[in-house]
This record gives structure tokens, sequence and C-alpha cells, in this order.
């Protein structure tokens, strides 16, 4: 047997107490009886000359006594010791990866339940015990709980016996431990000492496993699979949604392991993302719900028209989400349209009619005119129409073109007053121009010069603050920002993250569904883009059969799982009883 604490022991001095009361002398009313019969006990109760009397054991007393003795022992959380040793500290891995969200029993969820049966254990053992929790969300972030009601379900996947390494470490600094690790996934514990608890079931579930899209000739293609993890065969609705707006549904009857894809055409679409959706209601809700986001920032094509300029090859492709084409020569450009036009020491006699162009070392023409500067010059940036990064940006070039300034366009690099550097924005297409061949400088040889290529690339298509819209959670999220942001916000229905900055990571976000970015410019313009995140059903949705076996078996583990037998329930019910008689002894008049 062993107790949780002995602090309750002082209780002790109660005891004595009751004692007391019981041998102080009791006063007495003079009351006239028709009898002389009781003068016999009269006499002796006035031959007392202290306030105290001789103890007299009382069946009262002594159930008093007990009472006490009762809940001062239930205090000290006594239980009784079986089915192995007691360890010092108890290391407890808690699985909230997405597929713990699977419904267990009635409205609970396989992380409710092994919330519930840790809470049990932690009550079984010792109170000195030192519990270490660890939360497993499928990142190789680990984080530490100060109790189990601050585990929460989060939406990653990942294999949690990755996290032992980290068990082993932390178990190396402890004199004794054991370790409790509660998944729902395979698991082998190896020379750690421990035990697992796999919650595993089966059941009935569907899930969306993909929603995409893409645009041919004005109307939007939708593709949506939707797949049988289940145990059973599965019947229900899909439905598609812009936004909110009901589009179609579409019937569903899938065997056991099979999956279907959905195929449907809009025309016209309006709108910010699509979901996906079905009716009816299975083990996993998480994976009932799609979200696609729409945007039109992403997949863009550049073609670069060049003889050979390693430098800005180089540069175009650090930009992310971007087709780099290339060319040699101008007449060699097809009929196909493309984002960005980069014209490197040519210029087109007729120009593209749509899409944006950059301009290097061009000659005079529609858009703007140009005047040779046979001579050396040094040039620097106009700081505010520059990024922190370039705006302290010196070279020199031998020879450059001043460029007479546009009425549409503002400067940002110059010589002496010249202009060789602008960027603008007329009829909806932007347009930017380098006033100098790159080779007759030393601009390439400068950090600043990848730089501002990635930031005109950047400012020229416009590919947005995000790199892509739609993610699976645990996947990374990178906020990248444009060059001339000054604040980022991250925002969800029910959180919004602060301290976000360009190129900040996300790779734990704990709730599924839409998030908006907001950006605000140094012009102060703001900008919002959304992505999605969704449940991760390649790896966390299979609720086959396959997937249980004995030893997950719950049920068979409760016993094994028991260090002790808390006495508290029996010691405070025998308290109550003991209370009940003495009440009946009270009204029997003992």
């Amino acid at each position: 047997m062993g107790t949780g604490s002995l602090w309750p022991l002082a209780l002790l001095i109660t005891i004595p107490l009751v004692i007391l009361l019981y041998i102080l002398k009791r006063k007495y009313r003079e009351k006239e009886v028709s009898s002389s019969l009781l003068w016999k006990e009269a006499y002796k109760n006035t031959q007392a000359n202290t306030p105290w009397e001789k103890l007299k054991v009382s069946i009262m007393m002594i159930l008093q006594i007990l009472i006490i003795l009762l809940i001062i022992f239930a205090l000290m959380s006594p239980f009784l010791k079986f089915g192995g040793k007691t360890y010092k500290n108890l290391i407890i891995v808690m699985d909230t990866t997405a597929s713990m969200s699977t419904l267990y029993e009635r409205d609970k969820t396989r992380l409710d339940e092994g919330k519930e049966m840790t809470k049990e254990y932690i009550k079984s053992i010792k109170e000195s015990t030192n519990n270490y929790i660890i939360a497993f969300n499928g990142t190789s972030n680990i984080e530490t709980k100060n109790s189990i009601d601050e585990v929460t379900q989060t939406y990653g996947s990942g294999d949690i016996s990755s996290v032992l390494s980290y068990v082993r470490s932390l178990g190396e600094g402890l004199e004794e431990y054991e370790v409790l690790v509660v998944t729902d996934k395979n698991i082998d514990l190896g020379d750690v000492n421990g035990k697992v608890i796999s919650l595993a079931n089966s059941g009935e579930n569907a899930a969306i496993t993909n929603l995409s899209h893409k645009f041919v000739e004005g109307k939007m293609k939708v593709i949506a699979t939707v797949k049988n993890t289940g145990n059973s065969d599965y019947s229900g609705d899909f439905s598609l949604y812009n936004g909110d707006e009901l589009l179609k549904v579409e019937s569903l009857d899938l065997p056991k392991g099979e999956s279907k894809t959905l195929n449907f055409e809009l025309e016209d679409f309006k709108g910010d993302y699509l979901k996906g959706e079905l009716s009816k209601k299975d083990l996993i809700s998480g994976d009932n719900t799609y979200y696609d986001v729409v945007s039109n920032n992403k997949g863009k094509k550049v073609l670069l028209v060049t003889e050979k300029n390693v430098f800005l090859e180089k540069s175009f492709n650090n930009i992310e989400n971007v087709d780099l084409y290339k060319t040699n020569d101008v007449n060699n450009m097809t009929e196909e349209d493309y984002d960005l036009y980069v014209f490197d020491n040519v210029t087109p006699e007729i120009m593209p009619k749509k899409g944006s162009i950059l301009f290097i070392n061009p000659t005079s023409n529609e858009f703007f005119k140009v005047e040779n500067k046979e001579e050396l010059g040094q040039a620097t940036g106009v700081q505010e129409e520059l990024s922190k990064y370039t705006k302290d940006i010196k070279f020199t070039l031998s020879s450059y073109k001043n460029i007479e300034l546009p009425y549409f366009g503002k400067a940002f690099l110059k010589v002496d007053g010249n202009t060789i550097g602008f960027l603008g924005e007329i009829n909806g297409r932007s347009i930017a121009a380098l006033g100098f061949d790159v080779h007759n400088s030393d601009f390439v040889l400068k950090k600043e010069f990848p730089i501002l290529v990635y930031e005109l690339g950047e400012k020229l298509i416009k590919s947005g603050i995000l790199y892509k819209n739609n993610y699976k959670a645990g996947d990374e999220i990178v906020i990248k920002g444009t060059p001339f942001g000054k604040s980022l916000k991250v925002k969800s229905l029910n959180k919004n993250y602060i301290g976000v900055t360009q190129g900040s990571r996300y790779n734990s976000i704990s709730e599924l569904g839409l998030y908006k970015v907001q950006e605000e410019s140094n012009e102060n313009e703001k900008s919002e883009e959304m992505f999605s995140i969704n449940f991760p059903t390649d790896e966390e949705t299979n609720l086959g059969e396959e997937n249980i076996g004995e030893e997950n078996n719950l049920k068979s583990e409760v016993k094994i799982l028991k260090k002790g037998l808390s006495l508290v329930p029996l010691l405070l019910m025998l308290a109550i009883i003991g209370l009940l008689t003495e009440w009946i002894l009270y009204l029997k008049g003992n």
C-alpha cells in the first residue's frame, strides 16, 4: 500500500478535541417531576466540584472518531500497489495528429478517450511522481505541457516513433522513469521502458482527398476525389460550393476501399474559393470538407529574350512559382501569352498586347524614349522607390542610356540626374526599364543585383503575398510578402497570428479551414490573400479493420495500465455510512 501525501495526519489533532467535548460537564436544567425516583442521579450530578466529568465510552463518540480517521486517511490518497514497480518519473506522450480526431465512443474522439485514460492512470500512482507531458503534433516541434488538459487536437501527420529519440534524451537525465504513449498508430518502443495505449478503431468513413481547379478557354474545370476509407460500403452526397453558394450536388455509392473522381465545369466563375462537402456524418468530420482557394497570382509564365545572359537567367529562376522560357531571337516569339516579357539588349518592333514588360538596355519605343550616354557614370538608387535591401545600391557604368521618364513611371535608378531605371503602370500593364547593358557595369558583382531583379520580377508579375494558396495540415506555410510590404497579419476564424514578418514559416497551425493574409505597403496600400488548410487525408483517414489488432484493444489494456487501486472512494463511502449511522442513533436518543 502507498499514500499520495502525509500532510492530512496533522488533522489527527481534532480527535482529542472530540474526546474533550465528551468529558466536559454538562449543564442541567431544573425541572419539576411527579416522582422522586430520579433523585439519586440528580444527587450524583450535584456532587461534581469541577467542570469535568469522568469519560464515558459512547458509541456516538466512537463513530465520530472513526469518521474523522476515515476522512483523514482519504485525504492522504491511499492506494493498493500491484502490477509492477512504481517509478519516480512518468513520461507521457500524447498523439495529437489528425487521426486522433476520429470518433471513438459516442461524442468522444480518440484524443478525448486517451486524455481520460491518462488522467485515471495518473490518479492511480503516487502524487509525488513527476509527470512529463509531451504532445506530438506530427512535426519535429516537440511541445511540452503542464497538464493533460492543455493537450489539444491538432491536424498534422507524422510518424510518432520520431519522438522516441527525445524521450530517450529526457530519460537519461532522470533517476528512473516509465513512458506511457497514447496513440492510434503502431509504435515499437524498443529499449524504452514503457507501455503503449493504442486507440485505433474501425468504422464508416469517407474522405475528400482532393479538390482542385484550372481554367480552360474561360471556363473553370473542377476535379474532386472522394475515397471510402472505412470498413464498409459508403453512400452519401457530395456538394460543391462557391463560397456559401451551392453549385452542384452528386450522389455517391462507394464500395470499401474504392475512390471516385468527380468532374465539374463552371462558367463565369466569380469567387474566392471552392468548398467540397460530404453530407453524411461519419467517424472523422475533418475530412468531410475540403477548400480550394482560387487565385490568379500563381503559375506565372516569363519569357526571357536574350543572346546569353546567365546573370538574368539565374535571378529570374529564384522567383517562386515562375515558369521561365527563353529564346535568343525576338522573331522566335510565338502567339502564346506570357505574364512577363524580358527583352535584354533587344527591342521588338511590335510589342506584345498583353503582359508586363521589362526592357534592359532598350532603344526608343512606344512607351518611352532613350538617349545614349557613352560616358562613365556612378549609378545610385532612389531610396523612397526601393526596398530596404536595395535602397543603398551603388555601382559603376562604362556607358548607359538616359530614359525620358514617361508620365506613368517612377524612377528608381539614376546617374547624375539621368534616369536609368523606372517602373510604372499603364492600361493595366506594368512597364519597367534598365537603361544599360549589365555586362558594361559591375552591377552583377554586387549583392543587390539578384535582389533588385527579384523585386522587379515580383512587382511586374504580381506573384502575391503567398507562394501557394492551398495546404494540407502540417505543411510548411511561408508568408513571403511583397518587396514593399511593411506589415503583415494572418487571420483565421478563431485566432490572429501576430509577429508575422516576410518569410514567416508555420507548420503547426492547429485549425482546419480558411485563413486571410493582409499586407500594408509603404504607400499605405492594402492587399489581401487567402489560403486553406485541409485534412491530411492520405495519411490519417484509414479506418479499415486491417488497422486494428488484438494488441490495440483498449479494453484489454486497462488492467495492464493500473499500477494501483485508489482507496479514496471506499473510505469516503464508509465515512458517509458512519455519518448516517450517527444520525440514526441520535434520532433514537442514544
